[in-house]
């Protein structure tokens, strides 16, 4: 956790580290740099009550399957260049260009995603101001999460975002939301984060558009570490909301590191589109947020109105090279009707062992169980597996990555 930490920190310590950059450059020439940067991240998985979807949607096929994870193992892979260029004064112009490919096939991952970059932002950096960036980006809401208690942080110090088998991504807007203006400043401890994404709509007013902030306390060197969000996004026609609430946090003792945390997602029946994901309605239905009908009907009655997820874990860092960790998550739905009322408990036992600074095996192990409406619903990671039609879900991974 605490690699973590630092890395995250280094990224919005624009009072802390951008501040000493300052004072130690004023004389220096203006200098730039690009970095090319990636994780390839392989696994072969095998799970009951896999689902094989044909391109209309319906199911193909189900059973016991064993197959290459879908896009990575623990985390997707991915490539990117981010660069930083010395204004002067402490001050930088800086970018990032990062996408997320499927090392089985080689091809764009999600399959099909109109998104060849998954981010990419363009900002300025400044000591005493803070950041401030432009374009397809994390949300607050799960920047905010993983600051302090998201699941399965010990991972690498380079790519906190293990994605393939993480169920509170579904609960923080999958992620990553376009045309995004974020700011992010460090004041001691405290990371502040804020965004607003416009919808684009002609005569829209807010519809389309997604709003939020965040609050973390990560101190570098603390035991304790806190952190609380809200994320409002709007319809893209209707302007219904659906909204996003945070609260958790993490601590260690010894080579123990506890985290826990709240995540409650409240929607507006007629939210059926929101284009700054990209999710379609027929994306929201696949997803279980809607009902399929809403996908011709908006208004009709239907998909859940409260989803609410209580998420637990520990790591034990048994020496410098090999990691265990524990996770649970509890998960429970109201909806616009009775069908889609239900609940979920999913858990997780994970281990790492480093080859080498940049090289880790992996070995994981899953169990998810569905009840009423939940069934059929994506909770194991947005671009993970497919989710399963059947009650139960049993799953094991073994894998390889490798950092560059």
């Amino acid at each position: 956790m605490g690699l973590q930490m630092e890395k995250h920190l280094k990224y919005y310590a624009v009072v802390g580290a951008a501040g000493l950059a300052c004072c130690c450059s004023g004389e220096a020439i203006a200098q730039s740099n690009l970095t090319l940067y990636g994780v390839i991240d392989t696994a072969i998985r095998y799970e009951t009550n896999g689902v094989s979807y044909g391109p209309d949607g319906s199911v193909a096929s189900s059973g016991s399957r064993i197959s290459m994870a879908n896009g990575g193992g623990l985390a997707e892979s991915y490539w990117g260049l981010k660069g930083q260029e010395d204004l002067g004064s402490g001050n930088q112009a800086l970018f990032d260009l990062e996408s997320h490919f499927d090392p089985g096939s080689g091809s764009v991952n999600p399959q099909d995603s109109p998104n060849f970059f998954e981010i990419s932002y363009v900002g300025l950096l400044s000591p005493k101001l803070g950041q401030l960036t432009f374009g397809r980006q994390y949300n607050v809401a799960f920047e905010g999460v993983t600051l302090a208690f998201g699941s399965n942080m010990w991972t690498g110090d380079q790519d906190p975002y293990v994605n393939s088998f993480k169920p509170e991504q579904i609960l923080l807007g999958g992620a990553r939301t376009s045309d995004m203006i974020q700011y992010a400043a460090q004041v001691g401890s405290l990371v502040i984060l804020a965004q607003y994404a416009p919808g684009g709509q002609a005569g829209g007013g807010w519809a389309g558009s997604q709003t939020g902030a965040s609050l973390s306390w990560v101190p570098t060197q603390g035991w304790l570490r806190l952190s609380g969000s809200f994320l409002r996004s709007r319809d893209d026609v209707s302007d219904a909301k659906f909204d996003i609430y945070t609260a958790g946090g993490s601590f260690d003792i010894g080579k123990l590191t506890f985290n826990g945390g709240y995540i409650e997602n409240a929607r507006d029946n007629n939210f059926t589109s929101f284009s700054n994901g990209p999710f379609s309605p027929a994306d929201l239905a696949g997803l279980g947020i809607i009902s399929p009908d809403q996908v011709a009907a908006p208004s009709a009655p239907g998909g859940f109105d409260k989803r609410r997820m209580v998420l637990a874990g520990v790591t034990y860092r048994a020496t410098s090279i090999f990691t265990m960790a524990f996770n649970t998550w509890w998960t429970w739905q109201s909806g616009y009707t009775a069908n889609f009322g239900g609940r979920a408990r999913q858990f997780q036992i994970v281990a790492g062992y480093s080859l080498s600074k940049r090289d880790m095996l992996y070995a994981e192990a899953d169990r998810s169980i569905y009840r009423g409406g939940l069934v059929g619903a994506q909770l194991v990671g947005l671009d993970g597996q497919a989710p399963t039609d059947n009650t139960t879900q049993t799953g094991i991974m073994v894998g390889l990555r490798h950092y560059f």
